[in-house]
């Protein structure tokens, strides 16, 4: 059997899993890496402003916000929601035919996909969630985030720290999820394709977590805007 054959098989095979399945593949499979890419981009010149009028940020535009809900916050509400049902019912996913994923990363997955909803929660709801409700400006949403990440508790920035970490649990689950998506829509069905998949999906999330981490540090240690 060729790879093409088989990779053709394979996706056959998964258009047959339950749709609820394919719903939490599909839902976090773009929106999640796109999300991440995008927004940690953003951070980033935040992370390296050296004027005040860098941080200062306009307010999004109506066109913006559909798109934003649309592709973005839609999908994710789904993925999460889908999510948390496996969670609570213990439900397990169907295997995956020619080789799933070892357990420990199926459960770390699982882990700090509870975790990273649980920091994507705080952090909309400290801005997005304000903003809608007219709590907020959304041209401060800079400078507020510049003073929480650099403040201390005892000298040591503690919030700062919980932001790597919810970064380290999100970043560590979109890998994970994505490698295994692909994995269970067949489009990484041979042995060449899924070692792609996951070096691919890990060099993704490392990358990911330094861009994040490097806007992180710079502004929790003072060095912006000093």
């Amino acid at each position: 059997m060729t790879e093409d054959s088989a990779g053709s098989n394979a996706e056959q095979l998964a258009h047959g899993r339950p749709a609820v399945e394919r719903w939490l593949s599909w839902s976090g499979l773009v929106p999640l890496p796109a999300f991440l890419i995008l927004h940690l981009c953003r951070e980033l010149q935040l992370g390296f402003a050296t004027d005040v009028s860098d941080v200062l940020r306009s307010a999004p535009g109506v066109g913006a916000t559909i798109t934003t809900w649309l592709l973005v916050w839609l999908p994710l509400s789904v993925h999460a929601a889908l999510g948390a049902w496996f969670l609570a019912t213990r439900r397990q996913l169907s295997p995956i035919r020619g080789g799933d994923v070892p357990a420990l990363p199926r459960r770390l997955s699982r882990v700090t996909g509870a975790l990273a909803l649980a920091f994507l929660v705080y952090h909309a709801r400290s801005y997005g969630l304000l903003v809608w409700l007219d709590q907020a400006d959304a041209r401060d949403a800079g400078f507020r985030l510049t003073a929480e990440l650099s403040s201390t508790r005892f000298g040591v920035p503690l919030i700062g720290g919980a932001y790597l970490l919810g970064l380290l649990t999100t970043v560590t689950h979109a890998g994970l999820a994505v490698h295994r998506a692909l994995l269970a829509e067949g489009l990484a069905a041979t042995p060449a394709r899924r070692r792609v998949s996951a070096r691919a999906c890990a060099a993704f999330g490392a990358l990911s977590f330094c861009i994040g981490a490097a806007a992180v540090i710079r502004v929790a240690t003072g060095v912006l805007l000093r």
